[in-house]
C-alpha cells in the first residue's frame, strides 16, 4: 500500500512536533516536510536534529512548498495561521486536517468555500472517545429535560491553552442545546461573577481550568434536586490527537472533495 505523505502545519510546536514523529513512525505515512512563520529561529534547520528524530526534512516557512508534496497537511496552529492555510489548500486542491480551536465565523464561512475545491477534515478534537461522548450527549439531554435538570460542562487544559472555554467544550454545549431544541448561544453562561440573578431554566453554564500539564479533561453535569449524572472524558496524554489526526489524514487522502468530521470515519 502507498503510504500517504503528510506535511505538518506548524511543525515546531507542541502538537506539531508530536505529529511529526507519528507521522515518521506510522507505518501507512511518510512525513514529507513541516513549515513555521517567516520569524521562527529554527527556518532552514534540519528537522531531524531539532526534534532528535530520523528526516531529513528542513524546516521551511515556504507553506506552498509543502502543500505541493503533501497527499494532507495537518494543521493545529492558530486560527489566522489556519485560516491562511486553508485559501493555500484550496489554491492546490491539498486535502487538510484541522485542529485549531479558537475559530470564528469567518472560519465557517471560508472552509465552506474551500471544501468546494479541496477535502477538509475538521474536528475540535481528535480523540475517538470525547467524539462518541458528543454524538451521545443530545440523546441525553433530550431526555433529561432543562426544567428538571441544570447542565454545567466543565473542562481543565494545560496552562498553555489560549481559547477558552475550549472547542469541544463548546461542542458538547451545542449538543446539549441541540436534543433540547434550542441554541446555544441562546443559552450559554460564561461567567456568572457579573451577573447579579439567579440561575434561568435552561443555562448551559462553562467552568474552565488553565493549569500545569493537563492534556484535557471535560465534563457535563445534568443536576436535579434529587440527583446528578455526569458524563467525561480525561485525556491522559497528547497521543489520542496525535492518533487520531493521522487516522483522519490516512481517511481523507483520496476523498472527494467535501467538509468531513470524525462523524464521518466513525459512521454515525
Amino acid at each position: 500500500m502507498k503510504k500517504i505523505k503528510i506535511g505538518i502545519a506548524g511543525c515546531m510546536g507542541r502538537m506539531g512536533a508530536d505529529l511529526v514523529k507519528e507521522a515518521i513512525n506510522n507505518s501507512l505515512t511518510e512525513f514529507v516536510g513541516g513549515f513555521e512563520h517567516p520569524e521562527h529561529k529554527e527556518i532552514d534547520k534540519s528537522i531531524g536534529e531539532i526534534l532528535n528524530i530520523k528526516t531529513d526534512c528542513v524546516l521551511t516557512s515556504n507553506a506552498k512548498e509543502i502543500f505541493q508534496k503533501a497527499d494532507v497537511i495537518i494543521d493545529f496552529t492558530t486560527p489566522d495561521s489556519t485560516m491562511t492555510n486553508l485559501e493555500i489548500a484550496s489554491e492546490f486542491k491539498t486535502p487538510m486536517v484541522i485542529g485549531t480551536t479558537g475559530l470564528n465565523e469567518k472560519f465557517n464561512d471560508l472552509i465552506k468555500s474551500v471544501s468546494l475545491n479541496a477535502p477538509i477534515f475538521y474536528s475540535e478534537n481528535m480523540s475517538i472517545g470525547i467524539n462518541i461522548l458528543i454524538n451521545l450527549i443530545p440523546q441525553i439531554s433530550k431526555v433529561l429535560k432543562s426544567n428538571e435538570y441544570d447542565t454545567e460542562i466543565f473542562e481543565r487544559h494545560h496552562r498553555y491553552k489560549v481559547d477558552a472555554p475550549s472547542g469541544t467544550a463548546l461542542a458538547l454545549g451545542r449538543e446539549v442545546a441541540k436534543g433540547r431544541g434550542e441554541i446555544l448561544e441562546d443559552k450559554k453562561v460564561f461567567d456568572r461573577t457579573s451577573l447579579k440573578e439567579k440561575r434561568k431554566i435552561g443555562d448551559i453554564g462553562f467552568s474552565v481550568v488553565r493549569a500545569g500539564e493537563i492534556s484535557g479533561e471535560h465534563k457535563v453535569s445534568f443536576i436535579s434536586d434529587n440527583d446528578e449524572i455526569e458524563f467525561s472524558h480525561k485525556a491522559k496524554n497528547r497521543s489520542i490527537f496525535v492518533i487520531g489526526a493521522i487516522k483522519a489524514s490516512i481517511w481523507l487522502a483520496g476523498q472527494k472533495p467535501g467538509i468531513y468530521s470524525m462523524k464521518n470515519i466513525l459512521n454515525y
